[in-house]
């Protein structure tokens, strides 16, 4: 019998899970990138990495995105912010992250969604704390924010952002 390759992942070891989560995101990166590749798997693949990187944002004392969003949200109506649990789950639902991973009897065999659209805000939000956490971009995640702004309305979300108020530019 022919002795198994050593591959680059074969065998114990211990892996830090930033490297895990950048692993994760980097990998739904390539697959959004690829026109007509698996925008299911780059979905899910960015929202495990979201998750980890928002438990190590929190663990490192810092402000993970979901906190931004609540902030957002007291900012536009005041007292009437859900819990950050809540919060979570909204954002998942939105994203369809738990009908792509989950299914029981309750639940509809078909789902209907825009699946470019739930990656690119997945990959989005997991490169938001991904920078948060560590201060900087991968290549692969600098090639996905091009991307972004060679082919979406980039000049409208700007102006809009502009016309914020100040205070709303902080939050």
């Amino acid at each position: 019998m022919k002795p198994k390759t050593q591959r680059m992942f074969s065998g114990n070891h211990r892996y830090h899970k930033v490297d895990i989560a950048r692993g994760q995101l980097e990998t739904a990166i390539r697959l959004f990138l690829v026109d007509g590749c698996n925008m299911f798997s780059a979905i899910t693949l960015a929202a495990a990495a979201g998750e980890i990187l928002h438990g190590l944002v929190l663990n490192a004392g810092k402000e993970p995105f979901v906190d931004y969003v609540i902030k957002v949200n007291d900012f536009r109506k005041p007292g009437d912010t859900p819990k950050r649990s809540s919060v979570i789950s909204h954002i998942h639902n939105l994203l369809f992250v738990n009908a792509l991973k989950h299914h029981d009897k309750k639940t509809e065999a078909h789902v209907e969604f825009d699946a470019e659209e739930c990656a690119l805000a997945a990959i989005l939000k997991a490169i938001v704390d991904y920078e948060t956490l560590t201060g900087e971009h991968t290549e692969a995640m600098k090639t996905f924010l091009t991307w972004t702004k060679l082919n979406l309305n980039s000049e409208r979300i700007m102006s809009d952002f502009e016309k914020a108020p100040d205070h709303f530019k902080k939050l």
